[in-house]
């Protein structure tokens, strides 16, 4: 293999450990993302996820432990741009005076050579900007904000993006467009790690993900794999009015049943074993509770992903 085509770490972090006064934000956390991938970076709000890409951006500093991007310490950094890095914080802001040019042209160099501007015009029509350029970035909606912080976080052509909710504030044609562009990006050879509570979309588009839970990393594993390892068939059972507790309780005695979530008027019932569904499934219908529908469907990462953070 040529040395150029050999997968590396982009990223490692070793023991990595931050607080904000008694509050420990990072307490020995450990990941690694490798050259070429989309890495999903999930967990609760509170987990430490903003505070580890800071950190990897070189915005702030570890308290103690190692953070390695592009082979190179963020500890031993004088300035991010050391690092090549496009990252797109969760809100970010710009000077609402300006055009969608205009910003792309400040961060340029306010250059006014004809390849810079053929670039600039051509970033924002990729990010579906290109009849938005001469206006005011005052007037963007919030989702038109989130595309133009793609843009600044393209514009020096990186090889590592750090995306920090990039999908929350578009309509689904617009998250839809963002994912497209995202995997274009991987199929470019860059390198993606991508933080959302919307798990769908890492479910679509990341090849390994990582689960934060209070400042650790509880999981880190190929999303296929994972994946196959949770692969039990849940039972969806929605119903009128209110479930009594002599059901829930006659439902999680059942054989096979190793679980059941409670939402509103639905329950999702968790199986070890499909073959025990097809029994499951007759002896619920035939319980004395006015069922509106019942359907079986596979594991998603939203069901893990609460499995796994309501039980630690």
């Amino acid at each position: 293999m040529l040395e150029k085509e050999r997968i590396f770490n982009m990223i490692e972090i070793r023991n990595l450990e931050k607080s904000f006064g008694s509050i420990k934000a990072l307490n020995g956390l450990n990941l690694t993302v490798k050259q070429g991938e989309i890495y999903g970076f999930i967990g609760r709000n509170g987990a430490g996820k903003s505070t580890t890409m800071n950190i990897m951006a070189g915005l702030s500093k570890p308290d103690h432990g190692t953070c390695i991007i592009h082979q190179k310490d963020v500890k031993k950094i004088t300035h991010p741009s050391e690092l090549k890095i496009g990252y797109l914080p969760e809100n970010p802001s710009f000077q609402g005076w300006l055009t969608a040019y205009e910003t792309l042209e400040f961060l340029t160099g306010q250059s006014t050579k004809k390849e810079k501007r053929e670039n600039i015009i051509s970033l924002l029509e990729w990010v579906g900007l290109g009849k938005a350029k001469n206006r005011r970035v005052g007037g963007f909606s919030r989702g038109m904000k989130q595309r133009l912080g793609m843009a600044c976080a393209l514009i020096h052509d990186p090889e590592l993006l750090i995306l920090d909710e990039p999908t929350s504030a578009l309509d689904p044609e617009g998250r839809s467009d963002l994912l497209s562009l995202i995997i274009d990006l991987k199929n470019k050879g860059k390198t993606i790690i991508l933080s959302t509570h919307i798990l769908s979309d890492v479910e679509r588009i990341c090849d390994r993900i990582g689960l934060i839970h209070d400042g650790k990393l509880i999981i880190e594993k190929q999303l296929s794999e994972l994946m196959n390892d949770h692969n039990k068939p849940i039972i969806d059972v929605e119903y009128e009015d209110n479930l009594p507790s002599i059901f829930y309780e006659r439902i999680s005695k059942m054989k096979g049943v190793f679980n059941i979530e409670a939402f509103r008027n639905k329950l999702s019932i968790f199986i070890d074993d499909r073959k025990d569904v097809k029994e499951i499934m007759r002896a619920i219908t035939l319980l004395d509770i006015q069922i509106t529908c019942i359907q079986l469907r596979k594991n998603t990462l939203e069901d893990l992903f609460i499995k796994e953070v309501n039980g630690k």
